[in-house]
């Protein structure tokens, strides 16, 4: 999708392919690689005064890219999670995430507060049409939001074919850029970084200095972050786990692990609970850290790991 983005702009600016591929390496440095290519592509777009959304169009789920503005698909649900509720001394409210799919791939939709009565009796297995955004999630990968103006609706629309995502086993030695992998392997160490961050209540967007880029001042929400080495043997790399994720490894909710943390004043108590050198599976996608230039794996599942399924795998090598 890239490449498509590149002739685009190249097309329109009178630029060269090379010299836009440079501009866009130039704007993530900028940004100290906390933006994806394709976000960044989107931004030196607009820079140089393009517009890469020429009409509405009904996308294939496969082609939606973080920084979409208008995004418009139909997919089915494939699943939907129960809504989970967070408070706060100021602010409470929920969030709920659905699975959308197409005959070229799925994409998690999450919704907010008021959003989510949008999909009352909704059922899996119903096609909905759906108009929003897409922002990029914590592994890089797009999410929908609907938004102020977005909406979702069942559709009379057919979709007979779903592409099924297998996620590959990997060992850590194999691990390339962009893979989406699924590797077993034990957490050897973990940074005494900050375990918390700040959360708007009304959209979950990051917070800064206390405030939303869409909502302003408010009371912040938080969520749980933990980040680490893991090992499988065969090589170690970075890896990050978010949310229920990093709730998975400690073995407490965020809650829990937030008083904790500040009846001792110190991450450390919180950190002891995790049980390095026990093995998880991690499924999830390898990026490349423009800062450090080094290869991270950002989490998006982690699980026991099953003997049982362990033995089957192997047998069926």
């Amino acid at each position: 999708m890239l490449a498509d983005l590149v002739k685009i702009i190249a097309a329109d600016s009178g630029l060269d392919e090379d010299e836009v591929m440079h501009k866009i390496a130039e704007k993530q440095r900028e940004l100290a690689g906390l933006i994806s290519e394709e976000g960044a592509a989107y931004i030196v777009a607009k820079e140089l005064g393009l517009s890469l959304l020429r009409k509405q169009e009904r996308l294939h789920i496969q082609h939606i890219i973080p920084g979409m503005k208008n995004v418009d698909i139909v997919g089915k649900v494939m699943r939907i999670f129960p809504a989970r509720e967070f408070k706060t001394e100021k602010a409470s409210g929920k969030v709920m995430n659905i699975i959308l799919a197409d005959g070229s791939g799925s994409v998690r939709m999450s919704l907010w507060n008021d959003e989510i009565d949008k999909v009352e009796g909704l059922d899996e297995g119903d096609v909905v049409h759906v108009k929003g955004h897409a922002r990029e999630d914590n592994t890089g990968s797009a999410e929908l939001r609907l938004g102020r103006f977005g909406i979702i609706q069942k559709s009379a629309e057919r979709i007979t074919e779903i592409a099924e995502r297998r996620v590959e086993r990997s060992t850590l030695a194999d691990l390339k850029d962009g893979h989406y992998r699924e590797v077993r392997a034990c957490l050897v160490q973990v940074f005494e970084s900050t375990l918390f961050f700040e959360l708007c209540p009304q959209c979950g967007s990051r917070m800064r200095e206390g405030a939303c880029a869409e909502h302003g001042e408010l009371e912040p929400d938080f969520d749980i972050v933990v980040s680490g080495i893991i090992d499988d043997g065969t090589d170690s790399i970075r890896a990050v786990l978010f949310r229920e994720h990093a709730e998975k490894v400690i073995g407490i909710n965020k809650h829990e692990a937030r008083q904790l943390f500040d009846r001792k004043r110190n991450v450390r108590p919180v950190i002891d609970k995790i049980p390095l050198g026990k093995d998880f599976l991690f499924e999830g996608k390898v990026r490349r850290n423009k800062l450090f230039d080094r290869l991270e794996f950002v989490a998006s599942a982690v699980k026991d790991v099953s003997v049982k399924d362990e033995i089957r795998l192997l047998l069926a090598a």
